[in-house]
């Protein structure tokens, strides 16, 4: 009686396509994967510091108004309302990206270490500082139409960098939404925090 069987040769031809398979569509998947979670981190940092200023205006009857400096509103409100867990120097974070000039947390070079804090699930945050006044001079008022900016040029940049896996790589500013990577910017209003610029506005509401 004949027995039926696959040949030891057709067995390895099987393996070499089925690993060739993989080998093509892995890297996709994990990289789809990775963008999800990318995403789905910077929605959360949003809501996180809108939760804060939310709670700080309830308990205090405090907005991002009443600091006229970002370390003010940082240790005031967002350290004591958020999860901190660490106050990270951003001479500690800048030795782990790679190369440095390739983020735009890099922006926040200069800044006092108190404008940085890391939370409990891992995300970097940097409050740039403004000063107070109004029209071109730098504002953060009570008119929530007005967001808090520095004072230099342009007026009317972003004053809050996330990086959403703290120094785990990529490191990398999101300039496309169609490929974001894991750090992102907002910008602070008296009472809210929002996505600042088109990719990071578009990441936040899932659209390309």
């Amino acid at each position: 009686m004949k027995k039926l069987g696959f040949t030891l040769a057709e067995v390895l031809i099987t393996l070499v396509i089925i690993g060739v398979i993989a080998a093509m569509t892995v890297p996709t998947l994990m990289n789809n994967t990775n963008q999800q979670e990318f995403r789905t981190a910077f929605k959360k940092a949003i809501s996180g510091l809108n939760q804060a200023l939310t709670l700080h205006y309830a308990l205090e009857g405090l907005t991002a108004q009443d600091y006229d400096t970002a370390s003010g509103l940082v240790s005031s409100v967002f350290k004591t309302r958020m999860s901190v867990i660490d106050s990270s120097t951003f001479s500690q974070y800048n030795s782990a990206l790679s190369p440095p000039s390739d983020t735009g947390f890099n922006k926040c070079n200069g800044q006092s270490d108190s404008n940085i804090f890391t939370t409990a699930d891992g995300m970097i945050f940097c409050i740039a500082n403004w000063s107070v006044g109004t029209g071109s001079t730098g504002v953060c008022n009570s008119n929530n139409d007005v967001p808090c900016v520095d004072t230099g040029s342009p007026y009317n940049r972003p004053n809050v960098f996330i990086d959403v896996n703290g120094d785990k790589k990529p490191n990398t500013l999101t300039t496309d939404s169609s490929s974001p990577k894991d750090i992102y910017q907002a910008q602070i209003y008296a009472q809210k925090v929002v996505p600042y610029g088109g990719p990071s506005q578009q990441v936040m509401f899932d659209k390309q």
